[in-house]
């Protein structure tokens, strides 16, 4: 079977981070037996852990109804059941914007959120933290009548009058009616939790609903699918491009792709409906129809495919290879494979998980500098036989030498300790321009402008203003973070740690600022909306407000985040360095005051440095061992930063600096 190419690569993903999640926990319980001094170092490796613990590989679907989504789903998932998961009939199987996940748990679960809440401006963000707003089912996801009757909920919907449903920003157009009524979703939004390998193992699965879906909750839009690794836009093949595909495209996934980087592809469905003209060749057909969406959407030809999600369900229900290379759902999966070896890089490559395993390595070589120092100063006493007075002399310089290293690894320390607090009183100017306070006047700005003039144009001006604030706030951090670097690149320069290179160890907010810029345009272009643009002040228009400013409000969150572990963290490979070396030349001190005193009793007794010697070795063995299991990652994944080589002979520490 060739449906084995996604699973593996997965499968593979999680394999990676759990086994480097258990060599930085091994890491973390070695640095707490050698080094009980390390409490900052044990935080950088837990923050490395809990990059690992949150990381999911998120895939969004979106289209119209009736183009396959959940039939592409089952298709998907049915490997580990071999049969359909998901309901599906002809017509509306799904309702409401549906998230597909596994919550580490055996059972199965759905969490609906009601449609009324959209009477509310309050962001299905923040209602994920208020349990008691869902209507909780749970089922048995071996019982496949109560698994249909649980997840049949999800496509219930609702009669309400017109003005209800415009209340709640429907747009009617899109809507089934029924004399004076019209139908609507029952629910807002759907948390599925499944016991499912491939969903155990990170991946979650967001199913769009249509373009009334997407147009009336911009939250979808401006924050959950930029956050998705893949989106997939769903056509049919025998119908091509509609009018509300495109208009669908373009409002939504045109400016999600441009302006914020979302990898974004195309998939022909239902390609089993070109196979029942005897008269046609199928593979042209569906070449020609590529062909045609690729110029339409403009988008690359290789990320346009076809497939037959229902076919591939068949074949994978029957283990029927050949029906399953007719469908085509390997060139589908082969793009999500693209998109989650893109994604698996960007975590290999994320700076908490660089700065714990450089970490790691410095310990190691600082370790290992250490016991060659300790191998060279045992061999050498042992070949002077008896005890001397010259032995007893060197044994006094060895011991003066060792004081005046440890003295100056205290004093560097005091020095990091002085930084560390001139950097946390930058904490309040760094931080100044996205403050909560500063953003809320700008919200306020805002709400005030639009209560003056609420037009297309007043919502337009009112949009480019807050951004522009936005923006004006951002280039004030900016400089702030320039100073901040500037006092950075000082202390790394003062530093004992060879082969650092200060740059490295610099607070960013481009990613910060380029995903407000795509926010921006996003915005402009999402306002054009027929929603918003026949709106009048009501619900939608105000939860779209609502929803642009607590996006921005989410990323100014992020950057002060990421600013306060920055301020508490950036210097940590300094200090862990300079106290790991005290602590040995410590240890070192107090063998070698031992062996003084013996040396004097006229008896060579070389036991205390031989024991400092074995301790040091079985350190470094545990650590070198530790450091080799980075190297069994998967091939595409970044392995340990590589330390400098040591080599047998002694490597002397940073001799203080004479006047």
């Amino acid at each position: 079977m060739e449906d084995a190419t996604l699973r593996q690569h997965i499968a593979d993903y999680d394999r990676w981070k759990k086994a480097l999640d258990s060599q930085l926990d091994t890491f973390s319980h070695w640095l707490e037996e050698h080094f009980p001094n390390s409490a900052g170092a044990r935080q950088v490796v837990q923050q490395a852990r809990q990059l690992l613990i949150d990381d999911q590989f998120t895939v969004a679907l979106v289209g119209e109804f009736s183009r396959g989504k959940t039939e592409l789903i089952n298709a998907l998932l049915s490997h580990t059941y071999g049969k359909r998961l998901l309901p599906s009939r002809p017509g509306r199987t799904t309702m409401c914007p549906t998230e597909i996940f596994s919550d580490g748990g055996q059972g199965a679960s759905v969490r609906l959120l009601p449609i009324e809440t959209l009477a509310t401006n309050t962001s299905l963000e923040s209602f994920r933290r208020i349990p008691q707003k869902w209507v909780n089912f749970n089922f048995d996801p071996d019982d496949a009548d109560a698994t249909r009757e649980a997840l049949m909920k999800v496509a219930a919907s609702k009669a309400v009058t017109p003005e209800e449903a415009a209340r709640y920003g429907f747009d009617r157009r899109h809507l089934d009616g029924n004399g004076n009524m019209v139908q609507i979703p029952a629910w807002r939004y759907a948390l599925i939790s499944l016991p499912h390998p491939l969903l155990a193992q990170g991946l979650r699965i967001i199913d769009t609903p249509g373009l009334n879906a997407l147009g009336n909750e911009p939250e979808l839009t401006l924050s959950t699918l930029p956050g998705a690794q893949a989106v997939a836009f769903l056509l049919s093949a025998d119908a091509g491009v509609s009018g509300t595909d495109l208009n669908m495209w373009e409002t939504h996934l045109v400016p999600l792709r441009q302006h914020r980087g979302t990898a974004v592809m195309a998939l022909l469905n239902k390609i089993d409906v070109l196979w029942d003209d005897p008269d046609e060749d199928a593979d042209q057909m569906l070449r020609k129809m590529r062909a045609e969406v690729s110029k339409l959407l403009d988008l690359p030809q290789e990320n346009v495919v076809g497939v037959s999600a229902k076919k591939a369900l068949l074949a994978r229900a029957q283990s029927d290879p050949l029906i399953l290379q007719q469908s085509r759902f390997g060139d589908f999966e082969s793009l999500l494979v693209q998109r989650l070896l893109e994604h698996r890089q960007k975590v290999a490559n994320h700076r908490s998980l660089h700065q714990a395993l450089t970490l790691m390595a410095d310990t190691r070589d600082l370790l290992k500098r250490r016991l060659n120092s300790g191998r060279a100063t045992l061999d050498h006493l042992q070949r002077q036989g008896v005890t001397t007075q010259e032995q007893l002399d060197e044994l006094k310089q060895l011991h003066k030498t060792a004081k005046e290293q440890h003295k100056y690894c205290h004093q560097e320390l005091l020095t990091l300790k002085s930084s560390q607090r001139m950097l946390a009183r930058q904490r309040a100017f760094l931080l100044a321009p996205v403050s909560s306070q500063q953003l809320q006047q700008l919200v306020e700005e805002t709400r005030y402008a639009l209560n003056e003039r609420w037009s297309p144009l007043g919502l337009a001006r009112a949009i480019d203003s807050f951004m522009g604030g936005v923006e004006q706030q951002l280039g004030n951090l900016e400089r702030e973070v320039d100073q901040a670097n500037r006092l950075v690149d000082a202390v790394y320069g003062r530093s004992s740690l060879n082969n650092v290179v200060s740059a490295e160890h610099h607070f960013e907010i481009d990613v910060f600022r380029a995903a407000l810029r795509g926010l921006h345009r996003q915005a402009a272009q999402l306002r054009r909306s027929p929603q918003l643009l026949l709106a009048r002040r009501n619900r939608l228009t105000e939860r779209f407000v609502a929803t642009l400013a607590n996006e921005v409000g989410r990323l100014y969150s992020q950057m002060i985040s990421a600013a306060d572990g920055w301020l508490d963290q950036v210097l940590e490979p300094l200090k862990q360095h300079v106290q790991y070396q005290k602590l040995l030349l410590n240890r070192h001190l107090i063998k070698l005051t031992e062996l003084k005193q013996k040396t004097q009793s006229k008896r060579t007794d070389l036991r205390a440095l031989e024991e400092e010697l074995v301790r040091n070795h079985s350190a470094l063995g545990a650590l070198e061992d530790l450091l080799k299991q980075t190297g069994s990652a998967p091939e595409s994944i970044a392995p340990a930063p590589v330390a400098s080589t040591v080599s047998n002979n002694v490597t002397p520490l940073k001799a203080p600096a004479t006047s």
